[in-house]
């Protein structure tokens, strides 16, 4: 029925099938290890071995979900706060200004909760109108489908120190430590990924990145108008230098942000809390570390090298089901052409 456990675990409610399916796994892992396991259920290592250490110390008690909501809030709002939040919501809407969290922070001096919690207050003051708009517009994607290839591009950074696997081949000679950052650029028309490693996030590299691998990469198309490509990011500083506190004064435009506008159209950055925006590369990023990344075969940076490449080698030319046609397919179709030079996975150093 379900080709992998993901694919089972969203596509059902059915909590007493999950929890089976998790006891099932489990029953495997005992039998024929971890690593045969999540190839058999598609699923990462790490999976695995979560559901069989909340088995051993729970029992089948412990394959249920558990709940999201944190058992104590010592950070909680205060009701004073949030009769403050209401007054200047009805006094914004009044006058028919725009609401958002900073506005909120700057008229009741409120600073002492996430940007995330005051705007769940906005929303509930807004009778929740504000949040369903979001809601609608975030989740219509058909303005993708519209887009030619290689005319916009998400660049983010993944981090390989949070993959469990790889922790111990990180060590401190510098000439033989497992590269810790990702660098990913993916085209949202094609779903196209390019890739690179770093031992450091910073705007060197992902400068870097764009001048040796992206900018080489997309010249070879002698009718693609490169100042017509936008470049997507967060509002890291290895990218964007828009909210560094300079006292006042206008901050300096990054080292990114400038090679993008000398040589491609627009830098364009995410909205502040709203990490859904790279959802793109994101998945990519899922992709990679679930598929590849987080296996035992990767050890230092030449098998690093290796097995990325293959990835995504093999990523290219398989169909996304989601959008019903492979990278490849689609650059082909879009351009006519067959002899294309794709960039591998390479290291940057400086």
């Amino acid at each position: 029925m379900w080709s992998s456990y993901k694919e089972m675990y969203l596509n059902t409610t059915n909590e007493k099938l999950i929890v089976d399916k998790r006891l099932e796994m489990v029953r495997s892992a005992h039998k024929i290890g971890f690593k045969p396991t999540a190839r058999l259920y598609r699923c990462s290592k790490n999976v695995v071995k979560k559901w069989c250490r909340r088995y051993a110390l729970h029992g089948i008690k412990g394959l249920k979900d558990l709940s999201r909501r944190p058992k104590n809030s010592p950070n909680r709002i205060k009701e004073q706060d949030i009769i403050k939040i209401k007054e200047c919501v009805d006094v914004a809407k009044e006058k028919k200004k725009y609401i958002t969290v900073n506005n909120i922070r700057k008229t009741t001096k409120i600073n002492d909760y996430s940007d995330t919690t005051i705007n769940r207050y906005i929303n509930a003051s807004c009778n929740g109108k504000k949040n369903k708009k979001h809601i609608q517009e975030k989740s219509d994607v058909s303005w993708k489908r519209k887009i030619k290839p290689f005319m916009y591009w998400q660049v983010d950074i993944k981090y390989l120190t949070d993959i469990d696997n790889l922790k111990p081949y990180f060590k401190k000679d510098n000439d033989r430590s497992l590269a810790k950052y990702q660098i990913t650029a993916r085209d949202i028309a094609t779903g196209f990924p390019i890739v690179a490693y770093c031992n450091e996030k910073s705007v060197t590299y992902t400068k870097m990145f764009l001048e040796k691998v992206l900018y080489n990469f997309l010249n070879q198309f002698k009718y693609l108008n490169l100042k017509e490509i936008k470049i997507q990011t967060d509002n890291g500083p290895e990218f964007t230098n828009k909210y560094i506190h300079t006292k006042g004064k206008e901050p300096e435009t990054s080292k990114f942000t400038l090679y993008i506008e000398e040589n491609f159209r627009k830098h364009k950055t995410n909205p502040p809390a709203c990490p859904t925006y790279d959802s793109d590369v994101e998945t990519f990023h899922w992709s990679i570390e679930r598929d590849c990344l987080a296996w035992d075969d990767i050890v230092d940076n030449k098998s690093l090298i290796k097995y990325t490449t293959e990835y995504i080698n093999n990523y290219i030319n398989t169909e996304i089901k989601t959008r019903g046609y492979s990278p490849l397919d689609k650059i082909k179709t879009a351009y006519e052409i067959d002899n294309i030079n794709f960039p591998k996975p390479q290291l940057l150093t400086v």
